[in-house]
């Protein structure tokens, strides 16, 4: 029943293997920012729309006197303009990864993705014994 990936185990290996490394490196930066995130009040300084319609806005905040920027998802109406105060949650250990807080999401994507890619990784070395 498993022979037939014999014929695509080249694409599945090319394909699986980077969207695995994807996904855990997801998991990995969502697994520390929810354990040593810090919520801190960061200032829009930008505001684009994209040619969809939706907002990407550009949010500064500050850590220990150094500067770092947060881009946000889009927004199809962004909660605050430009010289407005929106909560960013970022690593304590590495202040430059941040999220919007009301952006978070439950982190299930990676997950299954990663899944995906283990299960046909999984499948195409079985059709080989």
């Amino acid at each position: 029943m498993l022979e037939g990936l014999h014929s695509y185990a080249i694409g599945v290996l090319i394909t699986a293997v980077p969207v695995l490394v994807g996904a855990l490196l997801f998991i990995w930066r969502d697994v520390n920012l929810r354990r040593r995130g810090v919520v801190v009040r960061a200032k829009c300084v930008e505001s684009k729309r994209t040619d969809k319609g939706t907002v990407r806005l550009r949010l500064l905040y500050e850590v220990e006197g150094v500067q770092y920027y947060c881009d946000s998802l889009p927004f199809p109406s962004p909660p605050v303009g430009v010289g407005q105060r929106l909560d960013v949650i970022y690593d304590a250990k590495t202040p430059g990864y941040s999220e919007v807080v009301h952006q978070r999401t439950s982190g299930w994507v990676p997950k299954i993705v990663g899944t995906v890619a283990v299960v046909l990784l999984l499948l195409t070395g079985i059709s080989y014994l």
